[in-house]
């Protein structure tokens, strides 16, 4: 099985994709509306993802990338409606590894299980190109017909990067721009300064609820802890492998499915 879904609150599933390490697992969202269904980021594609989804809705699908990187837009190709950002286009239609940071550290450790994916090979790994389809930027509005996001663009992580701001439930599905682990801020198109305004943005937001691009999600208190960690100096990651190693060692499982029953829902 590919992928397995788990119902996160009333119209919100998380889609994840097996056999790729629990902490490089991409968070696929597939938020149910009354005129569309929308798939938030689409994981490394190793599988197909729009044919798991449409078995679960009879819904048009639009998918958008909160960014550009491997693991998240891997699956975007599938889909007839590619949202994103203007600034990330390029590389999403031109998708070379290094643009979308499949390389380096990154392609030095086991972030796929071989068992579930004997076709897997770092070596000879891509993404397919998918163009957008439509752009989109601070302020837009993705009305479902039942609920709407108000788009927030968060860049820093990357320069692209975006989040979807639901106010009357005070949710935000935040991308990599914030998650509960350790920040990446150093890759070739990150920008520190940019980043930490964006950290403090997403502070005084008032969102209650994070459904963020990797780990579970987690409420107001935990996201104050880990950008008042980043802001300090701490909370980053910088060395990929030194990282998974450090992963590796406190997991008995890297691939086992994460812990869903302490998250933040909506």
């Amino acid at each position: 099985m590919p992928f397995k879904t788990f119902q996160i609150s009333d119209g919100v599933s998380l889609i994840q994709e097996t056999g790729v390490a629990n902490f490089m697992r991409c968070n696929i969202w597939h938020i149910k509306g009354r005129d569309f269904d929308l798939v938030v980021d689409t994981g490394m594609g190793l599988s197909p993802l729009k044919a798991h989804i449409v078995a679960a809705t009879e819904k048009p699908l639009k998918a958008l990338v909160t960014h550009c990187h491997f693991d998240h837009s891997g699956g975007l190709h599938e889909f007839d409606c590619r949202l994103g950002h203007r600034a990330e286009a390029d590389i999403l239609a031109n998708p070379a590894n290094e643009a979308v940071v499949y390389g380096g550290g990154w392609t030095k450790i086991e972030i796929v299980d071989p068992k579930a994916h004997p076709e897997y090979r770092p070596e000879t790994y891509s993404i397919t190109p998918a163009p957008l389809t439509g752009h989109l930027d601070e302020g837009d509005l993705i009305d479902l017909g039942d609920r709407a996001f108000q788009v927030l663009h968060l860049p820093g992580h990357s320069p692209g990067s975006i989040g979807l701001w639901d106010v009357k439930s005070k949710t935000l599905f935040s991308g990599d721009a914030v998650y509960d682990g350790e920040l990446l801020d150093g890759l070739y198109h990150s920008d520190k300064a940019i980043y930490a305004h964006t950290l403090s943005r997403i502070r005084n937001l008032g969102a209650e609820v994070f459904h963020a691009g990797h780990y579970p999600s987690f409420g107001q208190a935990q996201m104050t802890t880990l950008i008042d960690t980043y802001m300090a100096g701490n909370n980053t990651l910088s060395d990929p492998v030194a990282w998974f190693n450090d992963e590796k060692e406190k997991s008995t499982d890297m691939f086992a499915d994460q812990d869903w029953s302490g998250a933040a829902h909506g």
